[in-house]
């Protein structure tokens, strides 16, 4: 809830105006506040915040008490928003503090440690973020993780998309590029939350794929994903997106087209040693449903 919302609907529950629904969502609001507090907002603000809202507020059930506590909330409103908005810098400092950052620039992928002694093969021109608590944030790009059994602590792989993959030890390939997000096992299972309330249990040789609201789940070789970590890239029923995404991971060429880019069937092994001119002529050979032509110019390729 933002700081607008937040206000209207609090001036609303003061004048007696709210809907049903408004007054749950401040509810909601207020148990929200209450178990953040003590993770993220400094002890002295909740504080002095409670010490304002209760200034009125006698021993009472829960809920009426949480009742009185709105129309305190409405009476402290300035307090209240200024804590509220504050929380999200005091956030993203401890975030700052907790997480590393590591971005491979290479041609070639990235055999990285966690901390929890969990490997990761980050692709090139890729970039993760991590923390002691076994939470990764794949910002961009594709990773393999050979993940660590703790039964403890699920090891938890969020991105932008909001995708977010939980595991306790396994293996498996999550990849991130244009708003498309994709999660493949290679051994174990994981869990797949890719939207509000749609999880998706994945095991060997699965996989999904998360694009625009819609979500794909097919198959693929676990052979083929442990082959990714050794530098080469097999494809198979690929489309014209994935033949570009291999491209720029394995040669660091972007390139770019006008034609339709989910269509394309592409059945193509690209080994650490393919020069890119030869697997070109090969595309170009093969190519139909489009047919491909490749124009190649200082690291810039065109595709017509």
């Amino acid at each position: 809830m933002d700081k607008k919302d937040l206000s209207s609907l609090l001036k609303k529950y003061q004048q007696g105006d709210c809907t049903k629904e408004e007054e749950q969502l401040l509810f909601d609001w207020l148990d929200a506040l209450e178990a953040d507090a003590s993770d993220v907002a400094p002890a002295t603000d909740i504080d002095a915040v409670k010490l304002a809202m209760m200034e009125e507020i006698p021993l009472l059930s829960n809920k009426k008490k949480q009742y009185i506590w709105l129309k305190a909330a409405a009476a402290v409103l300035p307090l209240i928003i200024g804590t509220y908005l504050l929380w999200p810098r005091q956030q993203k400092s401890l975030l700052a503090a907790n997480w590393q950052t590591i971005t491979n620039t290479s041609h070639r992928i990235q055999k990285v440690y966690l901390p929890d002694s969990s490997i990761v093969y980050l692709g090139a021109y890729s970039t993760l973020q991590y923390n002691p608590s076994r939470k990764v944030i794949l910002k961009e790009g594709k990773a393999f993780f050979d993940v660590r059994t703790n039964p403890a602590q699920p090891f938890i792989v969020s991105d932008a998309s909001g995708v977010r993959t939980t595991v306790l030890g396994t293996s498996f390939i999550a990849e991130y590029n244009n708003k498309v997000s994709r999660i493949a096992v290679a051994t174990g299972k994981v869990s797949v939350q890719s939207g509000a309330s749609k999880t998706t249990i994945l095991v060997p040789d699965q996989r999904l794929t998360c694009a625009k609201g819609t979500v794909i789940q097919d198959v693929i070789s676990s052979a083929d994903l442990l082959a990714w970590t050794k530098g080469e890239i097999i494809l198979r029923n690929a489309s014209l997106h994935d033949l570009v995404l291999a491209i720029r991971e394995h040669y660091g060429v972007t390139a770019t087209t006008k034609l339709d880019t989910r269509k394309g069937s592409y059945n193509l092994r690209i080994t650490d040693k393919m020069p890119l001119q030869a697997l070109l002529e090969v595309v170009e050979k093969i190519s139909y449903k489009p047919k491909v032509h490749f124009k190649l110019q200082h690291d810039q390729l065109s595709i017509e």
